[in-house]
């Protein structure tokens, strides 16, 4: 069985169409088991004291609840045992020319709004290489502070 694909990175601007091939149960079984734990039901753990690797914690804190258990020993585990019995042959090619060509595929990919924020990162770099070369340390802790801070919220 075939199963194709188009991949998108719009924060690189790559892309590539990507075909898998395996036999049909691999691709049910896949299926199956991710909606198994999109569907799991959410438990809290107690707060019951527990060691792990030399640190006291918690049931809750260092499990979380059942379906991220059920997520991280059943589910993971079939789904990469399902990924190594996969064919994966990926065609990269250029991010417009894919663009144009599945243009239903890029609908949540928003070009202008990246633009802009690459050409306001731009900007402020270039202030913070500036204030450098004047050797003013404040002005260019201020500006390396604020285009941190800039990153955090596009991340």
């Amino acid at each position: 069985m075939r199963r194709w694909y188009i991949g998108i990175n719009d924060h690189y601007y790559t892309s590539h169409i990507c075909l898998e091939e395996a036999s049909w149960y691999i691709f049910a079984l896949e299926n199956s088991i991710m909606t198994i734990c999109d569907y799991a039901p959410r438990i809290p753990f107690p707060k019951i004291k527990i060691k792990r690797d030399e640190e006291e914690t918690n049931l809750k804190d260092w499990y979380g609840d059942t379906q991220q258990v059920f997520h991280a020993f059943v589910c993971d585990s079939v789904f990469q045992w399902c990924q190594k019995r996969i064919k994966n042959t990926d065609i990269s090619l250029p991010f417009f020319y894919l663009k144009t060509k599945f243009p239903d595929e890029f609908k949540d990919c928003s070009y202008e709004d990246s633009v802009k924020v690459r050409k306001f990162h731009s900007e402020l770099l270039s202030q913070v290489i500036k204030d450098l070369m004047k050797n003013d340390a404040k002005d260019a802790e201020l500006a390396i502070k604020t285009f941190c801070e800039c990153r955090k919220q596009q991340t």
